[in-house]
């Protein structure tokens, strides 16, 4: 009996001692190891989240097995994303991929308006992922992320001359009263009346009102902050204050997560973009779309070949970039 005593308290010993080392590991993730221990967590956590809310589904609306596609229109839409426009003479920072040379950008949309490209709005592209409506054979979002005062003075008359649509996500925080004077070298952001004056052109969507930095820690890694959901009712509330109330949105560096996933749809969003590479296609998670980065020395022509075989849903997990 002594012996049986002695068995048990030496393994609930070893599972004190496991326990304490991995909850240890989770909450100081130093190694590899630790780091593995510490994203484990993470996915209990988000299967446990999952089970206790059960108005939460992770899947499309759309029976893919049942759905078909119509010939002749389009079966998949790329969605382009720029950032950052710049004239070649004051592009300083050749390496930064956020950025793109006013040149190249002009070059990008002459290739869609000569190859007869068609723009559509964030509303069309929603009711294609939904199965709702077909569309045309070389369909295209053109996004924008930020809120760049340059997507105005230097992006929105190339779009314009192309008679092309796009959709600008915005940080809420950023935008400014009145415009200021227009400096290609310097940092600014876009004004309530140039975004008034550009509405023939860009609609105007949120990338968060000030959730677009990092210091949220996870696993030892500072992600953005916009995955501390405790933030998000007051953040969407402030953005919705400034005149975007819209249910569409970027999320800040492309970082997503159930959790997070869940209290937008709480909110009212409907859809919301990564910047994991890929084309959309009907019976895609509404709310883990991929993008097409842009960026200076991009071969659009290359870039905006078919994939081989529509995307699925496990390639539309979570982005934990």
């Amino acid at each position: 009996m002594k012996y049986w005593k002695k068995i048990t308290l030496a393994l609930l010993a070893m599972l004190t001692c496991s326990i304490t080392l991995y909850s240890y590991a989770v909450t100081h993730p130093t190694n590899a190891l630790s780091h593995k221990a510490c994203t484990s967590w993470d996915i209990v956590k988000r299967k446990a989240f999952e089970l206790s809310h059960t108005d939460f589904s992770n899947q499309s609306a759309l029976d893919r097995s049942n759905f078909r596609i119509e010939q002749g229109t389009a079966t998949e839409v790329p969605v382009l994303m720029y950032h950052y426009i710049e004239p070649k003479l004051n592009n300083h920072e050749t390496d930064n991929k956020s950025i793109i040379n006013l040149e190249d950008f002009e070059q990008n949309m002459k290739y869609l308006h000569d190859e007869g490209y068609r723009t559509i709005t964030l509303n069309q592209l929603e009711q294609y992922v939904s199965g709702k409506i077909s569309l045309p054979q070389k369909s295209i979002v053109i996004t924008f992320d930020d809120g760049y005062q340059n997507n105005y003075t230097l992006a929105y008359p190339v779009l314009q001359k192309y008679n092309f649509h796009a959709s600008l996500f915005v940080i809420g925080s950023k935008i400014q009263d009145q415009p200021s004077v227009f400096e290609p070298a310097i940092n600014s952001f876009i004004s309530k009346p140039e975004m008034q004056a550009a509405t023939d052109v860009f609609e105007f969507n949120s990338h968060t009102y000030n959730l677009h930095h990092k210091g949220f820690m996870r696993c030892g890694n500072s992600v953005p902050v916009g995955l501390d959901t405790s933030l998000l009712d007051d953040d969407i509330q402030q953005i919705k204050e400034t005149g975007i109330d819209t249910p569409y949105l970027a999320y800040p560096f492309g970082y997503t997560s159930t959790q997070m996933i869940y209290k937008l749809q709480q909110h009212g969003y409907r859809m919301a973009f990564t910047v994991k590479s890929g084309f959309v296609h009907p019976g895609d998670h509404p709310m883990k779309l991929p993008r097409l980065t842009v960026t200076t020395g991009t071969d659009l022509a290359t870039l905006l070949q078919p994939e081989s075989s529509p995307q699925n849903e496990s390639s539309a997990s979570e982005n934990d970039q």
